[in-house]
């Protein structure tokens, strides 16, 4: 999936960095502007709302995207808590991803 949404949105025109753990992510140094996280609610270390509550603590703040493959009330509304652009269920059009994206770039766009 990383490869594939790397790869999607690569051929879209965005300069696209990929992490494969939320401790990468979290190590790295994130763009000040113009940018946004398309992160999956299930990752391996924390789930992804857990990582998006990680990074607010740091001050580290962009507009983000939830994606994943359960659509069940419970996982709506966590996400919905966390307040992300917008949670795509899996699977999903690529248009989708890229309207979803251009929201969270105009939301995070440089003043």
């Amino acid at each position: 999936m990383l490869r594939s949404l790397h790869r999607a949105l690569a051929t879209a025109g965005f300069d696209v960095r990929t992490f494969d753990r939320p401790s990468a992510l979290l190590q790295s140094e994130l763009p000040m502007s113009h940018a946004c996280l398309v992160i999956d609610v299930q990752l391996p270390e924390m789930n992804g709302i857990k990582l998006c509550e990680t990074l607010a603590e740091s001050n580290r703040l962009l507009p983000f995207i939830f994606i994943t493959a359960h659509n069940d009330e419970g996982t709506r509304e966590l996400t919905r808590r966390a307040n992300p652009v917008a949670t795509l269920i899996k699977p999903f059009g690529r248009e989708s991803l890229l309207a979803a994206i251009e929201k969270a770039l105009t939301i995070h766009a440089p003043r």
